[in-house]
């Protein structure tokens, strides 16, 4: 008696912490790879890793749209 638990769908969590994680390393460190030589590397490596930063939240923000829009 009282609240059931939610069942979790397989679709719920589409790209999971785990998945979001490596491709915003990736972006980062093609980031870094491509622009480092031609702008300096410590330039290319801040910017890498906010720019991995900013794909990491947008892809969580897709996440959690889809699952608003599945409910």
């Amino acid at each position: 008696m009282g609240v059931e638990p939610e069942d979790k769908k397989p679709a719920d969590d589409l790209l999971g912490v785990r998945n979001r994680l490596i491709v915003a390393i990736v972006f980062a460190a093609g980031y870094m790879a491509t622009f480092g030589p031609r702008t300096g590397w410590l330039a290319a490596v801040v910017s890498g890793i906010l720019g991995g930063a900013v794909v990491f939240l947008l892809l969580k923000e897709f996440d959690d749209r889809r699952k608003r829009r599945r409910r």
